[in-house]
């Protein structure tokens, strides 16, 4: 990409640990960033030494206790006392607080969670699975498997601290050479597939940064150019960075050996390997397969060693995702506690039931904990379940559901003049009643409101989300003759020109159609002539690449979202990638292709570059917020109601579950419910 370099002071080292959590506040709207206790050692930071544990745990005299069946093992030999399963005392992760800063319930140890199968690759992983930082819903977060984690002077090195004493789910050493056999052995000769993780390639030169081991437990990245916090820890996709090494060892094939310091070369054949992947329990046809499996989607094969909170049973029947019922059981080297030394997860095993024929049903007669419903199901699932369970919403991140949006490099110069004019934006924004949209469209489940962030989310603002959401068809037709708009003998409007004016929306696979017919019938009134036309993604995709459309109604990707931590592509124009800045995006590649910004469009890019290559998070706030505000004074993109959010059911008896948590990409969805802090009492 092409970058422009900022000069930046760097006279800060950035140090972050975690055993609780404790806060700070950097005002982005109403955003707040936690830093942890610093019980390891003194931060660098004058902003980080000012951050407070939630409570007081003297971390010496924690007495550790365990659920009863592990205490029964380590009774008859077949486990280790507990005290040994754990990382020493200064690096156990001590959990304090749940996703949304509230102070969590100690709990009791008891029995089993029962929840609907969750389907896809990434199903079963998202209530268990452990990364490298754990966000919070206000999009502050903290270390979570690595003990900290530090920038040098210059950024162009990162240092990863481990919790010593910590370990696989099979007993293992946990340390830096997991580190390394991921990264050389498994990750940069694309063994996992997955060998794209921004995070880990220079920005400039795109080349692999280098790892280094400088103990068992520190590790360090190495960039020829900085590399800065949004571009490493926030945004840059790195979940994780570890794979058992002793359990993969004799898995990885002689044919995709990378050189390097620490791991030989196996000498294995493909052959070998899939022999002896077949030996452990795993059937594929080709190492590729393996390798995507075992070395990325390793949740779903049973057997491999994971740090996550549950793992996979290995019972015959129970031990795949598509099981009837797939069993996730306590992970028994669990390195989280709660504040009185209770080795979590409180559940001993997640049983998730994929061919439950009445689900209502399961759940009224107790065989269901957990459910996800549809805003549809709600009225009359309660009304049958009454006080069998307890409704849950959780916010979604989407600047406003259904979204349209304007071609502003449009070919045909009159739309795209048209188009940039802030006046026939909120015209047709203005000009539809959005209580009766909500009602047509989702019964009154969604509220009204504007492309903006929605309320709970980071950069909320009420004056934002309320913008141009009056109903007042007067004012819009004002504003659209202010335009330069004379009305036809057909009944709508026309260019100063004479031409026609002619809105064809185009959208994906029939996403529109229901929120089309909900406003055609303004759009109608308000003389403005709109038609919809539907494509498949291949289409579609190629339209929107092309330049060859006018407006898009519901677009492959809406304008904002959670943060520009998520995806920052969907609020500056820095990629062919988001239709409400079309060709704007195209040019920030390729300056020989696309169309260069100007005004506010120009502006974004500045401060995307800014943000990008300034270290001090508060001034990356700072910045973020100006990106917001230019959003908020240009609403590109238009939305007649609120981003959906999602509804589950939970039973009465769960404690430690969360109101208002924020469901995201960023945050793994389920992950931020926090499962093993949950239990039934």
């Amino acid at each position: 990409m092409n970058r422009k370099h900022i000069a930046l002071s760097l006279t800060v080292v950035i140090v972050l640990t975690v055993s609780g959590c404790g806060s700070r506040s950097v005002k982005l709207n109403q955003r707040t960033e936690s830093f942890t206790d610093t019980s390891y050692e003194q931060p660098a930071s004058e902003e980080a030494a000012t951050s407070q544990a939630v409570s007081e745990v003297n971390r010496g005299s924690l007495n550790y206790s365990e659920a009863p069946e592990l205490s029964a093992k380590v009774g008859d030999g077949s486990l280790p006392a507990v005290d040994s399963r754990l990382p020493i005392k200064e690096d156990v992760f001590i959990a304090q607080t749940d996703a949304t800063g509230n102070a969590l319930e100690i709990g009791e140890y008891c029995g089993n969670c029962n929840m609907q199968g969750l389907s896809g690759s990434w199903g079963i992983a998202r209530p268990v699975l452990e990364s490298i930082i754990r966000y919070n819903c206000d999009g502050s977060y903290v270390p979570n498997v690595i003990k900290s984690y530090e920038a040098n002077e210059d950024y162009t090195e990162w240092t990863f601290k481990l919790r010593q004493g910590m370990k696989w789910s099979d007993g293992d050493d946990f340390n830096a050479d997991d580190i390394t056999f991921w990264y050389y052995m498994v990750h940069i000769n694309n063994y996992d597939t997955k060998a794209s993780w921004e995070a880990l390639k220079d920005n400039e030169t795109g080349e692999f940064a280098v790892l280094k081991k400088v103990d068992d437990y520190t590790v360090t990245w190495k960039f020829d150019t900085p590399k800065y916090p949004g571009a490493f820890i926030e945004n840059g996709d790195l979940k994780w960075c570890w794979a058992p090494s002793h359990y993969l060892i004799d898995l990885i094939p002689a044919s995709l050996y990378v050189e390097n310091e620490y791991w030989e070369n196996t000498g294995l054949s493909d052959g070998q390997v899939l022999a002896n992947a077949a030996a452990k329990g795993m059937s594929f046809e080709s190492v590729a397969d393996l390798g995507k499996n075992a070395c990325y989607y390793f949740w779903n094969v049973s057997g491999i060693p994971t740090v996550n909170s549950f793992v996979l049973s290995t019972e015959e029947g129970h031990n795949s995702k598509s099981s009837e019922i797939c069993i996730l059981e306590r992970n028994p080297y669990y390195w989280k506690v709660d504040a009185e030394g209770k080795q979590l997860p409180y559940f001993d095993n997640i049983y998730m039931f994929n061919e439950l024929e009445d689900k209502t049903a399961a759940f009224a007669n107790g065989e269901l904990d957990y459910m996800d419903v549809g805003m549809e199901q709600i009225g009359s699932m309660l009304s049958e379940l009454g006080d069998a369970a307890i409704l849950k919403t959780v916010l979604g991140s989407s600047w406003g559901a259904d979204q349209l949006t304007f071609n502003y490099t449009c070919k045909d110069k009159n739309y795209a003049d048209l188009f940039a004019n802030p006046d026939f934006r909120q015209a047709v924004s203005m000009c539809v009643d959005r209580q009766e949209i909500s009602l047509r469209i989702s019964e009154g489940f969604m509220r009204p409101g504007q492309c903006a962030p929605s309320t709970g989310s980071m950069g909320y603002d009420e004056e934002w989300s309320k913008k141009w959401t009056d109903y007042d068809f007067a004012s819009a037709q004002k504003l659209l003759e202010g335009c330069g708009l004379k009305l036809g003998g057909d009944g709508y409007y026309h260019f100063a020109d004479g031409s026609d004016l002619s809105i064809d929306f185009v959208s994906l696979d029939g996403n529109a159609d229901t929120i089309y017919s909900a406003l055609k019938r303004y759009f109608d009134s308000a003389h403005l002539k709109t038609t919809l036309t539907d494509y498949d993604a291949e289409t579609y995709d190629q339209l929107i690449d092309d330049n060859d459309w006018i407006a898009s109604m519901c677009p492959h990707m809406d304008a904002g979202g959670l943060s520009l931590s998520e995806r920052a592509a969907a609020f500056v124009p820095i990629a062919q990638a988001a239709e409400w800045y079309g060709e704007y995006g195209t040019y920030y590649t390729d300056h020989s292709l696309g169309v260069a910004p100007t005004g506010d469009m120009e502006k974004l890019v500045e401060y995307y570059e800014q943000w990008i290559n300034t270290a001090d998070s508060a001034k990356r706030d700072e910045i973020a917020s100006s990106i917001y505000e230019l959003h908020k004074n240009n609403l590109w993109s238009i939305a007649y109601v609120e981003g959906a959010n999602s509804y589950c059911l939970i039973n009465p008896k769960f404690h430690n579950f969360a109101n208002k948590l924020v469901s995201n990409d960023l945050y793994q969805y389920m992950n931020i419910y926090h499962f093993e802090t949950l239990f039934k009492k």
